[in-house]
Formats: structure tokens, sequence, C-alpha cells
């Protein structure tokens, strides 16, 4: 494979080059020689030719059956074909097939259509000269084909930059971040945490009910009072175990995924091509191994734990609340509809500031970087303060988009507190006009949860929209262990032998300076 070797060379070296080594009589005759080359004097002693076109095959086959075409090939050779100044043997050759597969007052044609695009994208002046020198070139003779490279259009060349700005994802994080989170993390303590979080309410819901069932009880006997006493203390002994059980095993299985993919990225990192360290600041990367492991350290394990657990506290407060008074289900569904739209806007919101602070993290730390490294620079050039205006700069725009999420934060429990109010009403009116058929000691329960579900669900809210501004955090994560790698570290299928190398000898065959 010789990939445009003749470019670097004078034209007389390149000729002799072609024909003592390349050509059909050269040192490499005997093998299949692919030449990517835009030199069109070796053409003609080419076998088969590729034109490639915007990164394409537009046309393939032998040099006169190209020729023949009148296609992309000929038109190459128009746009591409020396003066007659230039130092070359096989421009007349070239320009006799070219006149005599296209016809030579159809070539004048073309050539006369190609002055007339040029001149139509350069000065006046400048036009008229070319066209004068032109005009002079084939005046001088009709078997010269003469044509000069076209200026470069700066305006149409796209403004391509060597590191692009990073982006942020727009909408709901996609399941397969959640799934991705939830393989890390384990089936076994997916379903463990489910099971303790959902015996941890059972114990507490139980043990409000028995005191409840117990201070109902008029009978003073020690043999009850003990029963009640024991049953009791039977089931708080259930429910710190559960407790205990319910914050540990979810910190148990973060800590697992935070570890399974610091070393993903990591291993990640250390095989991506050298490409992607041109293109990519070292802030970006640094920030992916600070704050967001430190949210999978420190912040989304809490974020899942606290999910679980206002989950079912919820279920098993309404579950309280409609087994006490069946008729509040009715102002369920309303109250839920509104939950529902207030959640999802504040969880939208709060979502995407975090992905504007998180995209907005970036340049702090690759300006703090570059500063570090650029100091003597910098202090050299007494460029002091506007490096320091450039950071605060950068720090000011991270704050603007961590300010509003605390103003929605506000925003959340002003209306979670009037639906929890809500809620209180509505138990408290039905309670009093069931009061005859309902049992006193259980109304009293129902009206306890249902004061403390403002609460629940502010926090419940709350903590969906800090899981899933969190996760982000998993998805920048995955972004970087999903990007292609190099080749791998070991070939499943060695070509060279096990006892390779048999002697420590190196021989040269058919070398030639």
């Amino acid at each position: 494979f010789l990939d445009d070797p003749l470019s670097a060379v004078d034209s007389h070296v390149g000729k002799h080059i072609f024909e003592q080594v390349i050509g059909e009589n050269g040192l490499l005759a005997n093998k299949t020689r692919l030449l990517v080359t835009h030199g069109i004097t070796y053409l003609p002693f080419t076998d088969n030719i590729y034109v490639v076109k915007d990164g394409k095959i537009d046309e393939s086959g032998s040099y006169q059956d190209l020729l023949d075409k009148k296609g992309a090939f000929a038109e190459f050779l128009l746009q591409h074909l020396q003066n007659v100044n230039q130092e070359s043997e096989n421009i007349d050759d070239i320009k006799a097939q070219l006149e005599t597969s296209v016809g030579n007052e159809e070539l004048r044609a073309k050539l006369v259509r190609a002055i007339s695009r040029q001149s139509r994208t350069e000065s006046t002046s400048d036009a008229g000269s070319t066209h004068k020198s032109f005009s002079r070139q084939i005046s001088e003779t009709e078997s010269i084909i003469s044509t000069r490279k076209s200026k470069l259009d700066l305006d149409n060349v796209p403004n391509e930059r060597l590191i692009e700005e990073e982006k942020a994802e727009i909408g709901n994080v996609k399941w397969s971040v959640y799934s991705y989170y939830m393989k890390s993390i384990g089936i076994s303590f997916s379903v463990t945490t489910v099971i303790f979080s959902l015996l941890y309410q059972s114990f507490s819901v139980g043990s409000n009910l028995w005191l409840s069932q117990w201070s109902m009880d008029q009978n003073n006997d020690t043999s009850v009072r003990d029963k009640y006493l024991s049953v009791y203390g039977t089931l708080g002994i259930g429910h710190a175990i559960s407790s205990f059980l319910c914050d540990l095993i979810p910190l148990l299985g973060a800590w697992k995924a935070a570890v399974y993919l610091h070393n993903h990225l990591l291993s990640s990192i250390l095989r991506l091509p050298l490409s992607f360290f041109d293109t990519t600041p070292t802030g970006r990367i640094l920030s992916r191994f600070s704050k967001d492991i430190d949210v999978l350290d420190n912040t989304l394990p809490q974020s899942v734990s606290a999910l679980f657990y206002y989950i079912f506290e919820l279920v098993a407060t309404l579950a309280v609340i409609i087994f006490t008074i069946p008729i509040f289900t009715a102002a369920i569904i309303p109250i839920g509809i509104l939950y529902y739209l207030v959640q999802r806007v504040f969880v939208a919101t709060s979502r995407q500031l975090r992905r504007l602070e998180s995209v907005s993290r970036s340049p702090i730390y690759s300006h703090f970087g570059e500063t570090i490294q650029g100091t003597q620079t910098i202090r050299a050039y007494g460029v002091q303060d506007r490096f320091i205006g450039l950071s605060e700069a950068r720090v000011d725009f991270n704050q603007v988009c961590m300010f509003p999420s605390m103003i929605a934060n506000r925003w959340l429990a002003v209306r979670m507190e009037g639906l929890g109010s809500f809620i209180v009403l509505f138990v408290a009116l039905f309670a009093v006009w069931g009061r005859e058929t309902m049992n006193p000691g259980m109304v009293g329960l129902s009206i306890l949860y249902a004061l403390q579900i403002t609460q629940t669900l502010n926090w419940l809210v709350r903590v969906t929209s800090e899981l899933e501004t969190n996760i982000v955090a998993v998805e920048r994560i995955k972004e970087y262990g999903e990007t292609k790698p190099e080749a791998a570290w070991e070939l499943q299928k060695s070509t060279l032998s096990r006892d390779w190398p048999e002697q420590g000898r190196v021989e040269f065959q058919d070398f030639q300076v």
C-alpha cells in the first residue's frame, strides 16, 4: 500500500522512482501495488483506477475506459492538467488521449466554461487578466490544454473546531441508564432492598395498629397487658432490624455499583484512542472522575435508599387511611392527578438544571488546569487579571445554573404543602361525617398519618427529582464507558507461533536503497 509517496519529491525524481520501483518493470513488478496519488502522469501506466469523490468510489476501470465514459475522471484530467510550462514528458500524450476521447472542440468548450466560472469568483480586474492569459494560451496553439488551480472559497469552508463543546442531553433520562445502574448494583441487592423496605413499613404500621388497639382495650388485667407488651416489643424489634437492613443493603449495592462504574470508566479512558484526548479537554475528563464519581459514592446511594423508604411509606399511609375511611378513595384520584402534574413539572425542570450545571462545571476544571500549566507564561505577560476574570466568569455561569434549582425546591414545597392540607381536610371531613360507625382509635391514627403525608409527598417528589438528576452522573459515565476504544489488549487468535521468535536474528530480503 503506497499512500501518495511521490508527492514529496521533484517530478524527475518521482518519475525515476516510479519506473525503477513501482512501474511494470520496477522492483515491485511481481507484487500487487495499491497506489494513492493525485499525479496524473502515472495514471496511464496503471491497470485499474478508482476515482474517489466525496469519500465514495465514483468510477472505476482502466485508464482508457474511464476516458471513454467522459465522466468524473475526464473532468478530473481537465481540471488538473498542468500548463505547457511544467516539466513533464507525458503531458502531450495525456492531452492527445483526452482530445481523442471527448473531442477537441468539446474540450475547448469545457475549457472556456471553466474560465467563465472561475472569473465570476474573482474581482473584475483579476478576472480580466486571467481571461486574457487563457485566451492568449489558446490562440498560440490549439493543441495546448491549460488550466490553473481555482482559488479556495474560504467562505464555504466549514468552521470545524478541534475541541467541540460538551453537549447536554435533553428530556427524560433514558431507561437504559436506569437499567445500566441497576445491573451495576445487582439483581440480588435490588430484590433484597424491596423486601426489607416492605418489611420495615409493615412492622411500622403493625406497631401503630397494635398500639391503637391496646389503647382502646379497657381490660387492665396483667396477662392482657403482658400480651400487648410482648407483641408490641416483638414488632419493635422487627422494626429496628428491618430498618437497619433497609438502610444497609442499598448502601452496599450502591457501593458495589460505584466501584464497578469507576473501574469501567478508568479502563475505558485508558483504552480510548489518542484522537479522543486531542478533542476532549482534560477538565471534562476530570469532571467525570471527581464530581460524577462523588455523586456515585455519596449522593446516589442516599437517593436510592430514600426513594424506597418514601414510596413504601406513602403506600402504607394511604393504606391505613383507606382502611379506616374507605370513602377517602374518592379524593385520592383528583389529588393524585395534581400531585403527578406538579411532580412532572418539577422533575423535568430540576433534571435539566442539573445537566446544565454539570456541563458548566467542566470549563471551570479545564480553565483551572490550563492556568496552572501556564502560570509562568501568564506572569511573564502580566495577564493575571484576565485569567482571574475568566475563572470568575465560569464560576458565575455555573452558579447561574445552580440558583434556579434552589428556587425550584421552594416552588415545590409550597405546592406540596397545599396538597397535604387538602388531604388532611378530606380525612377530617370524612371522619366527622362517619363518626358514628368508625373506631375512634383508628380515626385518630388515620388523622395522624394524614398529617404526616404532607412531608412524605414533599420528600418523595424531591427524592424522585434528586434521583433523576443524580442519575445524570451515571449517564455521563456511561457515555465515556461506551466510547469506541482501540483494539483489544490481546488478540483471541494470534497469527504468531508460540515459539516466535525462534532465533535472535534480523534478516533483510530484497532490500534496496
